[in-house]
């Protein structure tokens, strides 16, 4: 290759750095140069072979590689790092040496010798950021990743970097058999329910392509939709399966990660209008095939409602597994592929909740909106954002986001009144934006009616049994919404709602390892700052608690410590009271006093 033939890739690049290096070619340049030496041939003839990396270059104190994605770019990494305490343990008597590690995933230039460009820039840029024996990610890298199966990650939130204006994203990322932190996801199960749990991992395209990656979710969707009304079943959420549609990963190990009995997977093949699907349905136990076939439709067809691919997979899904036969249940949000795939980008922005981002969700919805007028799932997931809005001390003007959250849940119930998706976010706007606890609870049993296996609704049913007064059902119903979502996306929120529901029982110790876990998977959720915040006052950890007040003071300025029940909303809550007390001791500062008619009803969250 000519030196100045350019080729450019979209990879991952990861630097890793010699902690210290200066100080030790210092104090025994010739020791420490024969051991770098050592170490960087050994990374490039035995690790970075394993995990399918390639050594760009090596410096005197630094390594540049280049990986294929995000999940070979953390086994690297990880490789990296047991390689050197191996190192070290061969050097006996010598000073340790640590790296520390940064990746990214971007579109970089390569030549013979080099890579270029600005993701370059900032995969070195995050390493700066890492401690002696860290790994550090960027967003870009941790979209690529899933929590439990490639790494362990927690959400750092965002950080200043030399030379570029705006925080960076960054993530830490531990090995995946890493001990995780806080509380057990399975120990809310439900106690005496032994109903099989079933997995629908959405199909992975071959090949891959955008639109077909979105086709892949609609028909998991649409068959998870319908699998969920199975009385003999519990089916776990498509967020919480979505991770692994390009993972190759022993379904031995599915059950512990997502408590699954059976797991369906597939792949589809699309030429022009049509589309063949080869499925497979597992146990996890043994790891074994009970059912394989092949099924083809007309993908319009699909969206149209008007083909049968559904109902053969469902049937046969049905009589392996519990014998039953299943009727077609149609749970497609949009009309047309093009729609769906905007749809999950929109869900994509919502949750990162990072401010632009979460502001382009907006236009995404209400681009989708206007387009299908007669579609519930825009105005529903719209109603949504606007609640998300205010807890998120965004919104400049509180009234007009409680005015067009209540209209776009009244638009979506218009629309379909027996819609799931909508009576949950009518129940949502009832519980954060009106205060109608009644209202609330009435709602969200009617959308748990419809879908048993709503993980959302569950959390937001947690909520009103906290403010009513009814703790022991508030934890039921929160562990119900954990136990749904194991690798959902936002299941840091759902974190965030249990942490409320041991609150509410006085179980503080809980509440903080829950609140936690939220900080952790996301470290831009204020609600789940406040939770920490007054939980740690709670449970006597008053210098903690002054310290993560400050941390969530400086990441939300506009936070208050919140307001007591002389609001009017849930005055059998009266944990409420000594919660806003202890948010404001730990040195949140109260809310300012607004006129009673400014004032938005909004829950914690």
């Amino acid at each position: 290759m000519a030196s100045n033939d350019l080729r450019r890739v979209r990879c991952a690049i990861v630097f890793a750095d010699l902690v210290e290096s200066v100080r030790l070619y210092a104090s025994n340049e010739a020791a420490a140069i024969a051991r770098w030496r050592r170490f960087s041939e050994q990374a490039r003839s035995q690790w970075l072979p394993g995990t399918r990396g390639r050594l760009v270059r090596s410096d005197g104190d630094g390594l540049l590689m280049e990986f294929a994605d995000a999940a070979t770019a953390v086994a690297g990494a990880f490789a990296l790092h047991r390689g050197m305490a191996g190192h070290n343990a061969d050097a006996a008597g010598a000073e340790p040496l640590a790296l520390r590690i940064g990746i990214n995933v971007a579109d970089v230039s390569f030549d013979a010798h080099e890579a270029y460009g600005a993701g370059v820039n900032l995969a070195q840029r995050i390493t700066s950021l890492a401690q002696p024996g860290q790994t550090l990610a960027s967003a870009s890298t941790r979209d690529g990743l899933v929590h439990g199966v490639h790494a362990q990650i927690e959400d750092l939130g965002e950080r200043y970097v030399k030379h570029i204006d705006e925080p960076v994203r960054t993530f830490r990322v531990l090995p995946a058999d890493a001990t995780p932190a806080g509380p057990d996801p399975a120990a809310g199960q439900p106690v005496g329910d032994i109903r099989p749990t079933l997995a629908v991992v959405p199909f992975q395209a071959m090949p891959a392509g955008a639109d077909n990656h979105a086709l892949g979710h609609a028909m998991a969707d649409d068959i998870i939709a319908a699998l969920a009304r199975h009385p003999g079943l519990q089916v776990v959420s498509r967020l919480s399966t979505a991770a692994f549609r390009d993972t190759s990963l022993d379904w031995t190990r599915l059950r512990p990660l997502l408590g699954a009995t059976f797991v369906l997977s597939g792949r589809y093949y699309t030429a022009a209008s049509r589309v063949r699907l080869n499925l497979e349905l597992a146990e996890t136990r043994q790891g074994h095939v009970l059912w394989a076939d092949t099924v083809r439709a007309e993908v319009q067809a699909l969206f149209d409602g008007t083909d049968d691919l559904v109902p053969q997979v469902v049937q046969q899904v049905a009589r392996n597994i519990a014998a039953f036969e299943l009727a077609r249940v149609r749970s497609l949000p949009m009309d047309t592929l093009e729609s769906y795939a905007l749809y999950l980008g929109a869900e994509g922005l919502m949750g990162s909740l990072v401010r632009q981002d979460f502001m382009r969700g907006r236009e995404a919805l209400e681009h989708l909106a206007e387009r299908h007028p007669r579609q519930a799932a825009p105005h529903a997931m719209l109603a949504k954002w606007h609640v998300n809005h205010l807890v998120q001390t965004w919104s400049e003007d509180e009234l007009a986001d409680q005015r067009h959250g209540s209209e776009r849940a009244a638009r979506a119930l218009d629309i379909d009144a027996d819609s799931p998706l909508a009576l949950a976010a009518a129940g949502l706007v009832q519980l954060n934006l009106k205060g109608d606890l009644d209202g609330a609870r009435q709602l969200l049993v009617q959308a748990l009616g419809g879908d048993p296996q709503n993980a959302p609704a569950w959390a937001w049913m947690s909520a009103v049994h906290s403010y009513s007064g009814e703790p022991d059902q508030a934890r039921a119903a929160a562990a119900r919404a954990l136990l749904l979502s194991p690798l959902d996306p936002e299941r840091y929120v759902f974190e965030a709602y249990a942490a409320m529901a041991h609150l509410a029982a006085a179980d503080y110790a809980t509440a903080v390892d829950h609140a936690r876990q939220s900080l952790r998977q996301h470290a831009l959720h204020s609600p789940s700052h406040r939770l920490l915040v007054g939980s740690l006052w709670l449970a006597g950890q008053h210098d903690e608690a002054r310290t993560a007040a400050q941390r969530w003071l400086k990441a939300f300025p506009k936070v208050s410590s919140g307001a007591r029940t002389a609001r009017g909303l849930g005055e059998a809550a009266t944990w409420r009271d000594h919660f806003a007390d202890a948010v404001r001791e730990a040195g949140v500062p109260s809310a300012p006093d607004t006129p009673q008619a400014s004032r938005v009803p909004t829950q914690l969250f």
